[in-house]
């Protein structure tokens, strides 16, 4: 049984590690079936998401096997104690990480970050960094944030944006004043598995509907608005995690006018629509009355960045700001000092813009390993998604992979329905630290996806 006490960092993360470490101490043997996540939840006295989150964890290292309706095991073929301590080792210099979806980094950033940061220093007026309203965000940070969306295409007055601690921020707070438990929110039906999160801790009611390359079809979305239940459209148009869609512009058209005849508001993840340089204009360009269009610096230049802006219509403001009030009071006003002084000085155009060229050198990369399989990818994307020829399974790939030092995504973690879950993997092009390494990663699983997968046997 793992222990809670005394653990540095995340819960999630230390209870993975003592799995890893049973498994190494032999206490766990392959096959072994570990306590439900409700039942190890409640043992332990933390929630279901943390235990969630842990298995998921250890199945990333590649420790266990998830299978829906019956549980979670520890994978078979972990029989040597060093070989489990070896998955086990997130640290291991040896690991080529292509599971983290962030942008690509170098010295450039870190001298960036520095010059802002001795700048604001030097000019000795703390005071923004003293208060503690407005909740919306300081007036000259709503300003930015206008200018910052002016790039992709949207004319947003300062009044109807709100400054936010990334988008993940932006999401809740739109979530939180949309929805109440019970609702019921559609979205892609593989979608980045933090709005799945997300849901969960609302205690809303998600829907997949039917996708293609352009992300949500219509016909879908109208069929479900039928039913009355709608509450609210979750949609990424752009680069969606994890299958790369784009939606085109008459697929915006579409999707609008859908909503704004059923009165359905949608919240837009455009966390990515910055990296491509000739992207569509927003969906919330099509309803601005009916959208709240959420964005950050995350995912297109530092990850440690978290500055977003929610813009949202006039009548709206004051409810979200109460949500933003009870969530973080309100967004740290140093790092949307930062932001607000790199959209001003060209730092931020400067960062996109070299982020785009290097995602583009990526993926050339990426297409020249990975040619000979079929895979959705963009020039300008954090990521490629491949579906797995027959007959590998997604867990098992991933395990193998793991077992030669390279991480990388299943489909499970992005699905809302688990019961049509995909053969597919995400792979990361900005994670690895080098395209030396990234290379290394991706010819590791080229040879991997030229072999037939062993016979996956099911635990008796």
């Amino acid at each position: 049984m793992p222990r809670t006490d005394g653990l540095d960092g995340p819960l999630y993360l230390g209870i993975a590690d003592q799995i890893g470490d049973a498994i190494g101490r032999g206490e766990l043997t392959a096959g072994a079936r570990l306590p439900t996540q409700r039942e190890l939840a409640l043992r332990l006295g933390v929630s279901t998401q943390t235990v969630s989150q842990a298995y998921a964890e250890a199945e990333r290292r590649g420790l266990v096997i998830g299978e829906i309706g019956r549980g979670t095991f520890v994978r078979l073929g972990l029989n040597e104690p060093s070989e489990a301590h070896f998955i086990m080792d997130r640290r291991s210099e040896r690991l080529i990480d292509l599971s983290i979806n962030r942008p690509i980094y170098d010295q450039l950033h870190a001298d960036r970050v520095r010059a802002a940061l001795a700048e604001l220093a030097e000019r000795g007026d703390v005071s923004s960094m003293l208060v503690c309203r407005p909740i919306a965000g300081l007036d000259q940070h709503r300003q930015a944030g206008a200018t910052w969306l002016r790039r992709r295409g949207l004319e947003v007055s300062p009044e109807r944006i709100l400054v936010c601690n990334g988008a993940a921020h932006g999401l809740s707070v739109a979530f939180a004043t949309l929805t109440r438990p019970g609702d019921l929110v559609v979205t892609e039906t593989l979608v980045d598995h933090g709005i799945i999160g997300l849901a969960d801790v609302l205690h809303l009611r998600l829907q997949g509907l039917a996708i293609d390359q352009q992300g949500i079809i219509p016909d879908a979305f109208e069929a479900a608005c039928r039913s009355g239940e709608v509450k609210a459209l979750c949609a990424t148009p752009c680069l969606s995690n994890p299958t790369v869609s784009l939606m085109g512009e008459e697929r915006r058209r579409q999707i609008a006018a859908i909503a704004g005849r059923f009165g359905v508001p949608i919240v837009e993840n455009d966390v990515y629509g910055f990296l491509v340089p000739d992207a569509p204009p927003p969906l919330c360009s099509h309803l601005p009355d009916q959208t709240y269009y959420v964005t950050s610096f995350t995912k297109i230049a530092v990850s440690g960045l978290r500055a977003g802006y929610l813009a949202a219509p006039a009548a709206m403001i004051s409810r979200l700001r109460r949500s933003l009030r009870a969530t973080s009071w309100m967004a740290t006003p140093l790092i949307a000092e930062l932001a607000s002084r790199w959209i001003h000085d060209g730092t931020a155009d400067e960062l996109l813009a070299w982020q785009r060229k290097q995602l583009a050198l990526r993926h050339q990369i990426l297409d020249q390993v990975l040619g000979d399989f079929p895979h959705a990818s963009h020039p300008n994307g954090l990521h490629a998604w491949l579906p797995l020829p027959e007959p590998w399974r997604g867990e098992v790939f991933v395990s193998e992979a793991r077992l030669q030092s390279v991480a990388i995504t299943p489909a499970e973690p992005f699905a809302v329905d688990r019961g049509a879950l995909p053969q597919a993997i995400r792979i990361s092009v900005g994670a690895a630290r080098t395209p030396d390494r990234l290379r290394e990663g991706l010819e590791i699983l080229a040879d991997l996806l030229r072999r037939d997968s062993e016979p996956f046997y099911m635990p008796v």
